[in-house]
């Protein structure tokens, strides 16, 4: 028994033995793993370009892919400004011959993978040579133009045995002495300033080279001054640099005037409104649609105003009963009267169903009365964008298609894969789910409050991409916010609808006595007024309604029947909101609850960091400017 747990005990020595040797073996030629020489040669454009040719000597020790090349293209300015730059790679070749490359791209930078994941290089040493142009690392500043370059980067994997850089002018221009203002270089890690380098300057070149290997971690950036005028871009140079690094200030001027154009032309041709009629004063109350509608009209959209000047009709047309038996207006009772309700409107008929038959309370019935208004609100929608107004909304498509077009062209260095066309449903469906979201909380908390949110929401995210991109959203918001409006246009038969109403507003609103409607008895002023009120919520012009009925009892002489009018029609039911109290009461109470389970979690989430660029007042750094990054095998 004993010998066998020897044995065991023997066998698991072994086997962590062998593990450790591995691991050990196996860092033994990671670390193997060198750079023996890597030759940068960068000639400085006369458009403010650097042409860059790496010819980079990498040795494997083992079977591998290829290798990586990780190329910086954002360098932190002033505060929160971002220097962007742009790499047109145009070839790479290894061993002499071109190879196979893909591009990936991750936050702040590209990464050019080289070789294939179906074959394997030779072990040993493979010349990789990466030729490419790289827009926005030259800067100009009262006639000085500077090269801020991290010809090395920092993040290499792997140790560079020697390094050498040569720097010059193109088309074989030599840099002259007198034309060098400032040269400074730094080695070593992000941010030091070491001197691991000899510098010559030779036959209008300057040459760098290293004096000791640099580790993985370490590079070198030079700075260097000019006072020339071998760099001289012309206004086609510029806006060729600025399309390639910064394209919202190209694309977003030219989308947003195209937009702008487009909508003033089909603004022009499909949402004038035809043409207006003058408002007269109208007496009566429309034949053709309800004093819910009327609202609906007027711009109305809370579900729970709706319903209350729904209430008030069917008070009107004695569908509810006010009972007041202490005759004080104090403790008034309402109840429902079962009749025909054919004689009702569709929004009414399901409003006077979702009442309850309680004698105490016909609003009871909360869930039946939140059902009720939601539904309504949508019956009157519909009708309302059949009937009076058409919003045209199938013209906002080329809104909604410029933001896909905007981020494809934006990033049209970009290799389209499936990785970009998922990213981009993941968007789309997050915007549909945001966008139903808002919808809802529309319904609740108004317009208003709802725009502010999403221009905080706007300015929050365009923050962190840029001013460019603000101003760009701000315009785009602001032109698709009034382009919503002013798309829309009214029908003939809703213009005159409006213009009716309108007149209805200006008569309840203006009527002198001599323009005052007559009536030849107190019934005809009793039901006169019982009708006409419920359209003066609707068009909120009830103060005005109650003080006309005043002003014609005292015209045509009926002040001693003035308290039978007041009952007749229900005056002190407007006057009285403990009605619309109670309505309101239930309603919200059903309207929490679902709200409380429908809206319950947010998230939040930030993050990013950037290297040094732009036009450097000060000294450099080793890992400041543009280019650098770095690279390891695969």
């Amino acid at each position: 028994m004993w010998n066998l747990k020897e044995k065991r005990l023997k066998n698991i020595f072994t086997v962590i033995f062998i593990s450790i040797v591995f691991f050990v073996f196996k860092g033994e030629i990671l670390k193997a793993e060198v750079i023996k020489n890597y030759n940068v040669i960068i000639l400085i454009n006369k458009d403010s370009t650097l042409s860059v040719n790496e010819i980079i000597d990498y040795e494997l020790e083992e079977w591998k892919h290829g290798i990586y090349r990780d190329i910086p293209l954002k360098s932190k300015k002033n505060g929160l400004d971002i220097n962007k730059s742009f790499v047109k790679m145009n070839s790479i070749f290894r061993n002499g011959n071109p190879e196979e490359y893909s591009v990936e791209n991750f936050v702040d930078g590209i990464r050019y993978k080289v070789g294939s994941a179906d074959r394997y290089v030779d072990v040993g040493i493979n010349r990789y040579e990466f030729n490419y142009v790289i827009y926005n690392a030259v800067f100009e500043k009262d006639g000085i133009y500077q090269v801020y370059y991290n010809a090395i980067g920092q993040f290499w994997r792997v140790p560079i045995e020697k390094a050498n850089i040569t720097v010059k002018f193109a088309d074989n221009l030599k840099i002259e002495k007198n034309e060098i203002s400032k040269l400074e270089i730094n080695t070593g890690s992000y941010g030091e300033k070491l001197q691991n380098y000899n510098v010559l300057e030779n036959n209008g070149e300057i040459n760098i080279t290293t004096k000791e290997k640099l580790s993985p971690d370490s590079g070198l950036t030079f700075l260097l001054n000019l006072k020339t005028d071998k760099i001289s871009p012309t206004l086609l140079d510029k806006l060729k640099l600025i399309y390639y690094t910064n394209p919202i200030l190209i694309i977003g001027p030219i989308l947003l005037f195209l937009l702008t154009v487009y909508a003033f032309v089909t603004w022009m041709f499909f949402g004038r409104d035809p043409a207006r009629k003058a408002i007269i004063p109208e007496f009566n109350t429309p034949k053709d649609m309800s004093a819910m509608f009327t609202a609906y009209i007027n711009g109305v959209r809370d579900p729970k105003e709706i319903l209350s000047i729904g209430i008030f009709s069917l008070l009107s047309k004695g569908f509810i009963i006010a009972e007041d038996t202490e005759g004080n207006v104090q403790n008034v009772k309402y109840n429902k009267v079962i009749e025909d309700s054919r004689k009702l409107y569709k929004e009414e008929t399901r409003l006077l169903n979702a009442l309850s038959s309680n004698e105490n309370d016909i609003f009871s019935d909360g869930e039946a009365l939140y059902k009720a208004g939601n539904t309504i609100l949508k019956d009157l929608s519909d009708k309302y964008n059949n009937m009076v107004y058409k919003h045209n909304y199938g013209f906002l498509i080329p809104f909604f298609l410029v933001i896909p077009v905007f981020f494809i062209l934006m990033f049209k260095g970009t290799r389209i894969n499936q990785s970009n066309i998922f990213s981009f449903i993941v968007v789309f469906y997050i915007g549909g789910v945001f966008i139903s979201i808002l919808g809802s909380i529309l319904k609740t908390i108004g317009k208003i409050p709802l725009i502010i949110g999403v221009c905080i929401v706007i300015f929050i995210v365009s923050l962190s991409m840029g001013v460019e991109f603000l101003i760009f959203s701000v315009y785009y918001v602001s032109l698709l916010l009034s382009y919503m409006k002013l798309i829309g246009k009214y029908t003939n038969e809703g213009l005159r609808k409006k213009e009716y109403l309108n007149g209805m507003k200006m008569y309840i609103k203006t009527a002198e006595e001599n323009q005052i409607k007559k009536f030849n008895d107190i019934d005809e002023l009793v039901n006169y007024f019982r009708d006409i009120l419920p359209f003066a919520i609707a068009l909120g012009v009830k103060n005005e309604a109650v003080n006309l009925m005043k002003r014609s009892i005292k015209l045509y002489n009926f002040e001693e029947a003035e308290q039978y009018i007041n009952h007749r029609v229900y005056a002190p039911s407007y006057y009285n909101y403990e009605l619309t109290r109670s309505l309101s009461r239930e309603y919200n109470k059903v309207q929490e609850k679902i709200f409380q389970e429908k809206f319950s979690s947010s998230r939040s989430s930030s993050g990013g960091n950037f290297g040094g660029g732009g036009f450097s007042g000060g000294g450099g750094f080793s890992g400041g400017g543009s280019g650098g990054g770095g690279g390891g095998s695969w």
